[in-house]
């Protein structure tokens, strides 16, 4: 994602961090590179001349494009584009789901049409266009309605979602963990049964975990206080066969399906296979293995991840990448 420092909207950024992931990093890595300048939402990038240094698609990651006239123009580039849908004259200062639990809580709330009103003027444009939209990290009901709408009606329109809100949802925030303040943030039930029904009729064609890793002084503050994000890259898949899986709410091989050729598709890659000559890219699991998560167990640099404590159930035991085993537990 192009959410670094500095941000990802200049061919010189992306080449030096190709050349440092070709060098350096375990598995394959592709770069979305920014749509607009800084991630600013004022000024296109030269996305020919980012295309050409490698990037596989575009997006502002956290931040809207709030301008129609920008996303249109981004929009008829025509490359792969991805975008965080949120009006934030609703979201404001929204601290969670707007809701009874935020009504309780006290907290100020991030209505869900915050998202939706976005998702419905981006599939406009796109249609308009007659361009490919990708929704990133869907929430709301209202979204994947909006979303099953464009699709029966031929718009080339994809969205995901996220294992944490498949599997939790605003009656998580009553701990006052800031470690389930995410942006955007858990819905109601009603939102995450919606958006486990997109996934299981292919509405929602794939997983992403939208891992947002954040040092642990950041998180370690009062839940309002907190920065939105959470990790997920590590525990997807447990998350995902101990929430959905074992309690019969999504079939296994849909999970797998929309953690692999899912993705894949959306962003034109080469769809993963097991057949004699194919790239290796494999994962091992044990679907009878439990664990309890625990900060020691995280490859990563941060622990904020809102598993911290609780046991799963379905363990990768092995990851081989582009033929080399890269991981093994």
């Amino acid at each position: 994602m192009p959410n670094t420092d500095p941000v990802v909207d200049s061919a010189a950024t992306l080449g030096s961090l190709a050349e440092t992931a070709r060098v350096e990093a375990e598995v394959p890595v592709g770069f979305l590179a920014a749509i607009t300048k800084g991630q600013a939402g004022a000024e296109l990038t030269e996305m020919g001349e980012l295309a050409d240094a490698g990037a596989v698609g575009f997006t502002d990651d956290g931040m809207p494009v709030v301008s129609p006239g920008v996303m249109r123009r981004a929009l008829q580039y025509g490359g792969r584009i991805a975008v965080h849908c949120e009006e934030p004259t609703l979201s404001r200062n929204g601290q969670m789901h707007e809701g009874a639990v935020s009504a309780e809580l006290g907290f100020s709330g991030y209505p869900s049409v915050a998202e939706s009103v976005m998702v419905e003027r981006d599939l406009a444009l796109a249609a308009y266009e007659r361009r490919p939209l990708h929704l990133l990290h869907l929430s709301a009901w209202e979204s994947v309605q909006a979303l099953r709408r464009a699709q029966q009606a031929g718009i080339p329109a994809t969205g995901e979602v996220t294992p944490h809100h498949l599997c939790l949802t605003d009656e998580a925030v009553r701990s006052l963990d800031p470690n389930v303040k995410m942006n955007p943030p858990l819905r109601a039930e009603s939102d995450r049964t919606a958006l486990i029904e997109g996934l299981r009729d292919g509405t929602i064609g794939c997983i992403a975990t939208d891992h947002a890793p954040h040092a642990r002084h950041e998180k370690d503050v009062p839940f309002e206080a907190a920065p939105f994000g959470v990790t997920g890259l590590e525990t997807s898949f447990s998350s995902l066969y101990t929430h959905l899986v074992e309690p019969g709410l999504v079939p296994l091989e849909t999970i797998l399906e929309r953690m692999s050729s899912g993705p894949a598709r959306v962003y034109g890659l080469d769809e993963p296979r097991i057949e004699v000559g194919a790239r290796a890219n494999l994962v091992l699991i044990d679907l009878n293995a439990a664990y309890r998560i625990t900060e020691d167990a995280f490859r990563s640099r941060s622990v904020n991840s809102w598993l911290l404590g609780d046991t799963v159930k379905g363990r990768v035991r092995a990851t081989i990448a582009d033929g080399r085993l890269v991981y093994a537990a």
